[in-house]
């Protein structure tokens, strides 16, 4: 996945720019599936609420909230926006080491409709359709997961599919687009243990 666009394969205008980078606030990872220690985590917050979202230190980035990653349609108006991103794999490609990642996830405005269609920007792209989940966050909030898979395009850099997903919870809501299919890249497994780390309260 490029950053400009964001994903080449999903054929959609994305600016990621990184203006400021945030101190990051370090916790425990939820969600190990073993006894191992579980890695450090990094947090992505919602000003706004104070909702907070964890992603796993060790393959994360997490940028300030001056940084935004967006989707047009083709009159150049962004249609789904996330600003503070965290983001996946910077730089994994070898050949765009400076313009590429494997996925970014953080708060949005936007429905999960708007997030398609401007992943497809009006393309055609086939998609398996969305899927959804009644779920419990980590402070026990009832929310709706939904998610869809699109697929990859050829060129460099370009990942063999794509999912985007997104976790809402009455008017907040976190959006998490990545490569999929590929080596290094996150399963809808991890995808779904990333978005189920929401915390609406200001509890730790």
């Amino acid at each position: 996945m490029t950053r400009t666009p964001v994903a080449l394969a999903l054929g959609a205008a994305a600016v990621l720019a990184v203006l400021v980078t945030a101190a990051l606030t370090v916790t425990t990872y939820v969600g190990a599936e073993d006894d191992a220690p579980a890695p450090e985590a990094l947090v992505v917050a919602d000003p706004g609420t104070g909702a907070r979202l964890e992603v796993p230190g060790e393959t994360w980035e997490v940028r300030g909230q001056r940084s935004r990653i967006y989707y047009e349609d083709d009159r150049g108006r962004p249609i789904a926006v996330v600003t503070g991103p965290a983001v996946f794999r910077d730089g994994y490609c070898a050949e765009q080491p400076g313009d590429s990642n494997r996925g970014f996830a953080g708060f949005t405005e936007q429905t999960f409709a708007a997030w398609l269609e401007g992943l497809t920007a009006g393309r055609g792209a086939w998609t398996t359709g969305e899927s959804r989940e009644e779920v419990e966050l980590a402070d026990g909030t009832r929310a709706t997961l939904r998610w869809a898979g699109l697929m990859g395009d050829e060129g460099t850099c370009a990942a063999t599919g794509i999912e985007v997903a997104m976790v809402q919870a009455g008017d907040v809501r976190v959006v998490l687009v990545a490569d999929s299919g590929d080596e290094d890249t996150l399963t809808h497994d991890g995808v779904r243990r990333i978005l189920l780390t929401l915390r609406l309260d200001r509890r730790p």
